[in-house]
């Protein structure tokens, strides 16, 4: 009789539904906190130090903190679309001035996961309220709001990336603002 129990008993929770082995799908929309680092482009500033050395910052030198959103679709698990905002920064360290260099880029990107760990990408950026201050020690300058093209090859969250575009003032030549970069991006 105890052997027909346990029988039945383990016949019945064999055929019942496992309800913890579901797999959940996913949102197709992620968050996206994170950051960046890129050298390169022409002089956008400069001051002269009282030795007569002079310093310099490039258009695309700077720090970048971001955060945006991550859309994939779910029938098309290989492309990835990236959309972030985020304040870039760079500072020339001088004695006794807070000499920078400030903007706000926007970046739209596509991607295309060549494999589980391997994407490439192409996208659209701008960078706004591109501003320099010399901090007494030169020049001021405001460039125009510019448009530009980003170009990346990437690994899980890093990616290596190539910046092609021209920053323009209401008094000088443009100058470029294309560079080479290193972003971290995690989305949650």
């Amino acid at each position: 009789m105890k052997f027909s129990t346990l029988f039945f008993f383990l016949l019945t929770l064999g055929t019942n539904p496992v309800f913890a082995q579901n797999v959940k799908e996913s949102s197709p929309v992620k968050f996206l906190v994170g950051g960046a680092f890129e050298l390169g482009g022409d002089r956008a500033g400069w001051i002269s130090s009282g030795e007569g050395e002079t310093r310099i910052i490039r258009g695309a030198q700077g720090v970048s903190l971001v955060g945006g959103v991550q859309f994939r679709l779910p029938k098309y698990d290989r492309f990835m679309l990236h959309a972030t905002v985020g304040y870039k920064y760079w500072r020339n360290f001088t004695d006794g001035a807070h000499v920078r260099m400030t903007r706000i880029p926007l970046h739209l990107t596509a991607h295309y996961w060549l494999n589980d760990n391997f994407r490439v990408g192409l996208g659209v950026l701008t960078d706004r309220n591109i501003r320099f201050r010399a901090d007494g020690l030169g020049e001021d300058r405001d460039y125009d709001p510019s448009f530009g093209t980003k170009i990346e090859i990437g690994w899980r969250n890093f990616a290596l990336g190539y910046t092609r575009m021209r920053y323009y003032g209401a008094t000088d030549r443009d100058r470029c603002a294309g560079g080479l970069g290193l972003t971290y991006l995690v989305a949650f």
